[in-house]
């Protein structure tokens, strides 16, 4: 994309749209701080917890985006914390469902509304955020490809490996395992896998004892064996989370040179 860079920073702006059961639902957005006079692409974000929320503050990692020329929308989809008790158990019984469903129709009100180009849309998360954002990907045609940082691949491994703090944690957000089986199956990405056709980019940790990072070559591996454009890569030191400045660096240019290939920017 050819544009011009402004030296300030984009700021957050409160957004809201009519998310899953058409309940008003929350997002921050940030426009593009460049002068491009065409619509921006969209990158979807979808928080991590998940039952986390976020807060609008000031995030080096979209302000890398906006300067570039990317629309960034950060969605509190139902379920997030900060919002009230009613908001907040909109997600029991639904992880997997409505958040994929609420970033959705986020991406779908913003095209409305012309604020984004329609034709290149991408949705991003970390673990449960990359969870939500494979899932949404194989629902709907609206996203052209996904980037994640070590997501959340099969429940039921999350349910047998996640932080001890953790260990009941999906009880709430799908049900105890022994009665459903089937939304466990059925709700992880990898039990899904032969619906999707999308490019998926992944960055895993060696060293994470949440999920293994196995679960991502794996996802990888199979992808690529159905022809679809997926890419792995993995860094020997990082865990749950990543710390080391320089590999956070090296995610977000390669995740820019991944966007532009699959979108067909032009520099």
């Amino acid at each position: 994309m050819k544009s011009k860079i402004r030296n300030s920073s984009s700021k957050a702006e409160s957004y809201w749209f009519k998310g899953y059961g058409n309940k008003m639902t929350h997002a921050w957005i940030y426009k593009p701080n460049s002068t491009d006079n065409n619509k921006p692409p969209l990158i979807v974000k979808a928080h991590s917890g998940p039952t986390s929320v976020f807060d609008g503050s000031f995030n080096l990692e979209v302000q890398y985006w906006t300067s570039r020329g990317w629309f960034v929308a950060e969605v509190n989809y139902g379920g997030s914390t900060g919002f009230g008790r009613h908001y907040r158990e909109r997600l029991n019984n639904l992880w997997g469902v409505l958040d994929s469903a609420d970033c959705i129709a986020l991406a779908k009100s913003l095209v409305e509304e012309q604020f984004i180009d329609p034709s290149r849309i991408v949705i991003s998360g970390n673990s449960a955020g990359g969870f939500t954002a494979l899932n949404a990907l194989y629902q709907t045609d609206i996203f052209k490809a996904a980037f994640c940082k070590y997501p959340v691949i099969d429940l039921n491994d999350m349910r047998l490996n996640t932080h001890r703090f953790e260990r009941n944690y999906l009880n709430s957000l799908i049900g105890n395992f022994e009665d459903n089986k089937k939304k466990y199956f059925e709700r992880s990405p990898k039990n899904n896998l032969h619906k999707i056709n999308k490019p998926i980019l992944i960055f895993h940790g060696k060293n994470d004892s949440v999920i293994n990072f196995r679960e991502s070559t794996d996802f990888n591996k199979r992808l690529l064996e159905r022809n679809v454009y997926s890419e792995v890569i993995l860094f020997d030191e990082e865990g749950h989370g990543f710390k080391n400045i320089q590999n956070k660096k090296t995610v977000l240019e390669i995740t820019e040179k991944f966007l532009k290939y699959i979108l067909s920017f032009k520099n």
